[in-house]
């Protein structure tokens, strides 16, 4: 079987895997059927953009635990959960660039990941880096400049151990402030092992004593089920409670909640209310959140137009989200004047801070030519990246550029490999278009 044919399958398999049904074959995934829901629950935290699940997800198809042991699968994951800032995942994802492993070797990208690992505070990313530019590409200036770093960040690492110690004791005292920033230090493991668990112990001792950041930020930590057990109710309640004291974040996290009915009986009306209130503080989330609201007519009147003006608001804070749904807008004259030229301008500013809906759509406005001149290579650039991201839709895309040879040469297995690997995200179409073609050579 060709590297190709067995990429394609490796979705396949591991589809079959995570759905419990486990062929003899595939001994790496016999496993409990406890330990099977312990898989579909982190895949649940991973597909809904955690990037700690994400991160472990890579892990487990590196070591074979549970599911097909895959660098391809396992390289897929490390990069969503790196885009997401996860530091380890950073640094596991340019050690794969080096060692060619789920990835095409590219010092390029080795070092671009290594270096936002090293940033971050992973002290592993380190040697390496010091090898590349001692070795591989010998630069004596690039390679004091991350001895530098690695020196600022140790003497980082010692100020906040220090100011760790500080705290403590005046968290241990009942200051409710200290007690905050100290559940933050566990959360994010700045300067002390991170530690989820202690993490929530600190932020409910504040947020019992009223500080409204600890109340939302405890509800985070309940909603996702991180350090506690998973309480949408209980989020809700710490969430309200930061919300009644005008906190924006907690309105409208509140308001998602009443949205989804999550935690609190579903109310459109609540949601929107609380939307409002968020969005009169300028939070982008909430005024995106509520113009959504608003293109539906769910919980207010349906009004395009208001929706607009809400999403440019949104747009013009760099909220990359809202960039996009402003360029859906324009694209299709929901709630203003449609203009494809600034369809392709708001795509282009959430594309580039890596939102893959909006890389796909500005991959169609470049092969279709609206709003910018027909230009298949460019389109292909922004799939790809839409792609790298798990986007059913623009997997498919690129299988019909190859299917057709769209600004490539035409490549029935290229087509069947992007089309299997759409169909295995939920795209439909690419279902039909892999039928289609016929079975995989």
């Amino acid at each position: 079987m060709g590297i190709k044919s067995a990429i394609v399958w490796g979705y396949i398999i591991v589809a079959v895997v995570l759905s419990g049904t486990v062929p003899a074959n595939v001994h790496a995934a016999q496993f409990s059927s406890r330990e099977a829901a312990q898989i579909q629950a982190l895949l649940r935290k991973a597909k809904s953009g955690d990037a700690d699940a994400q991160a472990t997800m890579g892990d487990l198809h590196m070591q074979g635990a549970g599911v097909l042991r895959n660098h391809f699968l396992a390289a897929t994951w490390y990069k969503r959960a790196a885009n997401g800032g996860n530091t380890q995942a950073q640094f596991k994802l340019g050690v794969m660039y080096l060692r060619s492993q789920g990835v095409v070797h590219s010092y390029e990208d080795a070092v671009f990941w290594l270096g936002k690992a090293a940033r971050g505070g992973e002290r592993k990313a380190f040697p390496y880096l010091y090898s590349y530019y001692q070795k591989t590409r010998i630069d004596p200036a690039q390679s004091k400049a991350w001895h530098e770093i690695e020196a600022s960040l140790e003497a980082s690492l010692n100020n906040a151990r220090q100011n760790f110690d500080a705290l403590l004791s005046s968290a241990e005292n009942g200051d409710a402030v200290a007690q905050r920033r100290i559940a933050l230090r566990y959360e994010k493991g700045t300067g002390v092992l991170k530690s989820y668990s202690n993490a929530a112990r600190w932020y409910k001792a504040a947020a019992e004593q009223g500080d409204v950041r600890a109340q939302d930020n405890y509800a985070d930590l309940l909603l996702a089920g991180k350090g506690v057990d998973e309480n949408p109710a209980l989020a809700a309640r710490w969430y309200k409670a930061a919300a009644d004291q005008g906190f924006s974040r907690s309105q409208y996290s509140l308001g998602n909640l009443y949205r989804k009915g999550q935690g609190v009986a579903q109310n459109f009306e609540h949601a929107a209310e609380l939307y409002k209130q968020s969005a009169s503080q300028n939070n982008a989330r909430a005024q995106t959140a509520l113009a959504r609201l608003y293109k539906k007519g769910n919980g207010v009147d349906l009004d395009q137009v208001e929706a607009a003006r809400l999403l440019l608001e949104a747009a013009e804070q760099g909220y990359a989200p809202a960039q996009r749904s402003l360029g859906i807008a324009y694209q299709f004259g929901h709630g203003v004047e449609a203009d494809d030229a600034k369809a392709v301008t708001w795509y282009g500013k959430a594309a580039k801070q890596g939102d893959a809906k909006a890389q796909e759509n500005l991959g169609f406005m470049y092969q279709a030519g609206r709003g910018t001149e027909k230009n298949y290579t460019k389109a292909m650039e922004w799939y790809q990246k839409s792609a790298a991201q798990n986007s059913g839709r623009a997997q498919n895309k690129i299988g019909v550029m190859y299917q057709f040879g769209k600004g490539v040469a035409p490549d029935m297995q290229e087509a069947r490999r992007w089309y299997a690997l759409a169909t295995e995200n939920g795209n439909a179409q690419a279902q039909k278009n892999l039928k289609a073609l016929g079975e995989i050579q």
